[in-house]
């Protein structure tokens, strides 16, 4: 069984920001976390991508430009799904009153990110294949145990034979994830 290093809690900006980092230009899957409590953090959004700081340089523009729906942060820390902004309508309505752009900041500096790279196969289609399996096996596994996974790129199906992995963090705790063998 694999073992895989999930590093973080880092930022979209600032001091701590995962688009920076150098070993974070590295193909893998990333997770969005909301901090619940101490070194406690629960998922909001599992991704996959080739090179995870670039990706994340996209995620940050798009998140500012309220270009993605968005829950309330106090809401999500208590496992709930408040929605507050849609993209394209902006902040729904019972939220007009709040301003989008402070919104769309607010959201984008509380947002913990965390990341693990996946061994590249050296096989493109391959390694695709790799990355949207862990990124459905962690959803599943997040799922199953009774969290909400808000949001996630897609579920991809895939042939072969499951496999499972070991996900290890230190110093940290994501809800339902750290030390888990997810199905893969």
């Amino acid at each position: 069984m694999e073992t895989l290093e999930v590093r973080g809690p880092f930022s979209f900006r600032g001091d701590n920001s995962i688009v920076d980092r150098p070993d974070a230009s590295v193909n893998g899957f990333y997770i969005w976390c909301v901090h619940v409590d101490q070194s406690l953090y629960r998922a909001y959004y599992v991704g996959e991508a080739v090179n995870i700081a670039s990706r994340h340089r996209t995620h940050r523009r798009d998140c500012l430009r309220g270009n993605y729906q968005a829950h309330c942060l106090d809401g999500l820390r208590r496992n709930e799904s408040i929605l507050m902004h849609r993209p394209g309508d902006g902040m729904i309505s019972r939220f007009a009153h709040i301003d989008r752009e402070k919104f769309n900041n607010e959201f984008v500096d509380n947002m913990c990110l965390f990341f693990a790279e996946v061994p590249l196969t050296g096989d493109k289609k391959a390694d695709k294949t790799l990355r949207c399996r862990y990124e459905a096996g962690i959803v599943r596994h997040i799922e199953n145990a009774g969290l909400n996974v808000l949001n996630v790129g897609r579920i991809s199906n895939w042939a072969g034979e499951e496999s499972q992995a070991r996900l290890e963090t230190r110093g940290f705790e994501i809800e339902a994830l750290s030390g888990a063998v997810v199905s893969i």
